[in-house]
């Protein structure tokens, strides 16, 4: 995850540097050697709404986990884990699967030309690894009583996505967590504060280039499905039973490129960064918890449409 973190505190740099240099100019506009001041129109945004749909590809710090429930109470700790990507196909254009994979969309609103305010969702998905990891807790119930402390076990062993098969770590002990992912949407559903900094605009003012940047908080509600010590999972994928909960919460920051086109278009492709927090997971039907909390680091690539409800304001200049 450090590369993360620094390639998460680059944009963040960037996009300061960019804010910073802006209000330079805006305070201090360009002055010519015949005193006339040098102006250029923007592209206008005040008053616009806009919404976007696109997909996303994640990844995720490692995380420690706690689960509790009827019989149990015990940690694992340095448990890695991967989004479950949908490969390219004809999936993400058919009408009746397109959310099958990992999506986004957000609806907003320009304050004025260069700050806005969004709320939507990211659809992603996250699922454990087979791996080792080392265990504590007790276990009163099942196949695996006893007293553990700092037990070197094996997890993960019927995950479906990033198992690698059999293996010598198949020698340890088993069935504590033998699947565990957010399988149907690690949904973080945020709000967002924005700014933009315009790049350029083409001379019929109907294209312009962008680099944006916001900060969000918001609330997630996975859909879990766990396989702990064997007991009915709270999602059971037979009987297309979901079990969406509020479990917990997000922050993040995001930084962008946005192309618009034809006036009410655009293209954007953008990185978000931040933290989850999610204390309170459903995992069995006898009332079983789990929690955890890790970082992540998204990228996404969108297609979306501005639009005013009321007449369009005349498009006005700003001095640079």
């Amino acid at each position: 995850m450090s590369t993360q973190k620094l390639l998460a505190s680059a944009l963040l740099l960037l996009a300061s540097v960019g804010v910073n240099a802006q209000e330079q100019n805006t305070s201090k506009p360009a002055v010519r050697e015949n005193f006339t001041k040098e102006t250029r129109e923007l592209f206008k945004r005040q008053g616009r709404f806009f919404l976007f749909w696109g997909y996303n590809r994640s990844t995720y710090s490692h995380s420690n986990m706690h689960f509790w429930g009827d019989g149990y109470d015990f940690k694992i700790n340095d448990i890695r884990a991967t989004d479950d990507a949908t490969p390219v196909s004809s999936v993400y254009v058919n009408p009746v699967a397109f959310t099958v994979p990992q999506f986004n969309y957000r609806v907003g609103y320009f304050l004025n030309d260069k700050n806005f305010v969004s709320f939507g969702s990211d659809h992603m998905k996250y699922s454990i690894a087979k791996q080792t990891t080392r265990l504590a807790g007790t276990i009163t119930k099942g196949n695996n009583i006893g007293t553990y402390s700092n037990t070197e076990i094996v997890v993960g062993e019927d995950a479906d996505v990033n198992n690698p098969g059999p293996s010598s770590i198949d020698n340890l002990p088993g069935g504590f967590v033998s699947n565990f992912e957010h399988c149907d949407g690690l949904n973080d559903f945020a709000a967002e504060y924005g700014h933009l900094d315009q790049l350029w605009i083409s001379h019929n003012h109907k294209q312009a280039l962008a680099v944006t940047g916001s900060a969000g908080l918001g609330m997630v509600i996975p859909d879990t499905d766990a396989d702990i010590l064997g007991q009915p999972p709270k999602h059971d994928m037979d009987k297309n039973k979901k079990a969406y909960h509020l479990a917990g919460y997000s922050v993040s920051a995001t930084m962008g490129l946005e192309f618009d086109f034809y006036n009410h278009f655009f293209l954007l492709a953008r990185v978000k960064t931040g933290y989850i927090n999610l204390p309170d997971i459903n995992t069995t039907v006898y009332g079983g918890k789990a929690s955890q909390h890790f970082e992540f680091l998204e990228t996404m690539a969108v297609v979306g449409y501005s639009f005013y409800i009321q007449k369009k304001p005349a498009v006005i200049k700003n001095q640079w």
